[in-house]
């Protein structure tokens, strides 16, 4: 039987969101200072990833995709580094440097491959150059068959609804990783991409399938959008469409090493997908297979095209 592969070579995505660096410190083995109850870390490895919209863009790159990303940075060591990293797996980098903002730094120090503690850097971006940001949206929004707004609630994207509106009128469909408690200010995305426990703040706690069924249903109807995915961990992801009956895509594996950044895989493999000419429903599952690849790695990682066309011809 001929071995189907897939490939996302003509793919242009344009990236925009809160960019973070994301820093791994790796220890073999930590222990407790008795006499002071403090526990003692040798870290061994540090490693430094692309997070956040970062990751979204560092996703579609690897698979073989082109990127741009647009977002801010702090004028420090720390976005000097992300800037090298995206630009190392050959992603456009359209960023602005904040003079009085540090880059949003995640370090995650890790021992035995369990997170011991998390340390961030930075609260959000605050800057007056929202506009300028804007601006450069709509200079290369022409360019891209795709718009992936990544919000981690970072203050990068104040005006997602004028750029949404942008999108619209140049009739690029817009993706969104969502985050918060208003999901107002996405209303007309083409589809959101909320994880359960960020769709339940919106609707409720769901007891039930039928509830989780009937909430999707009735947020999509309010927020008009196009399309709604509830990524569910363990339980897959459900996908609801206007005028369409949901769809399922059950999970393929119910153990996750490290779940870190998987939304973010989601989004950029749908993104991609779709910019290749893909179906919605195509691009659904070809990312449930994307996530059940990296939920097996360590950290904030990515997937290859070697990778997702193996587990693809094993189905």
């Amino acid at each position: 039987m001929k071995k189907k592969l897939i490939n996302f070579n003509n793919s242009f995505v344009l990236v925009v969101g809160d960019l973070i660096l994301d820093c791994y410190w790796y220890s073999k083995n930590h222990y407790m200072l008795s006499e002071q109850s403090t526990p003692i870390v040798p870290i061994h490895k540090i490693k430094e990833q692309p997070g956040g919209a970062a990751n979204v863009a560092k996703n579609i790159a690897e698979i073989g995709g082109y990127s741009k990303i647009i977002g801010f940075i702090g004028m420090d060591n720390e976005g000097l580094i992300l800037r090298k990293l995206m630009e190392h797996v050959r992603i456009n980098c359209d960023l602005i440097s904040i003079k009085k903002n540090k880059t949003i730094t995640k370090i995650r120090v890790l021992s035995e491959k369990k997170q011991l503690i998390r340390v961030d850097f930075q609260e959000k971006y605050i800057s007056k150059k929202n506009s300028i940001l804007d601006q450069k949206i709509i200079d290369s929004l022409s360019k891209f068959k795709i718009l992936v707004l990544s919000d981690y609630a970072k203050g990068t994207l104040v005006n997602i609804k004028k750029i949404i509106r942008f999108a619209k009128k140049m009739s690029i469909p817009t993706l969104i990783d969502p985050k918060g408690i208003d999901f107002k200010k996405y209303s007309g995305a083409s589809l959101l991409t909320p994880n359960l426990s960020e769709f339940e703040k919106i609707v409720g706690k769901c007891y039930r399938e039928n509830e989780i069924l009937q909430r999707g249903i009735k947020l999509l109807s309010e927020l008009n959008l196009s399309a709604l995915l509830v990524t569910r961990s363990k339980q897959g992801m459900t996908l609801f469409q206007t005028q369409k009956k949901p769809i399922h895509f059950p999970a393929l594996s119910k153990i996750a090493s490290d779940v870190t950044g998987a939304g973010d895989t989601v989004i950029a493999i749908i993104a991609a997908s779709l910019a290749t000419g893909y179906s919605l429903e195509e691009a659904c599952f070809y990312a449930n297979i994307a996530a059940s690849i990296v939920i097996q790695k360590i950290g904030t990682e990515t997937l290859t095209i070697d990778e997702l066309n193996c587990v693809l011809n094993k189905q």
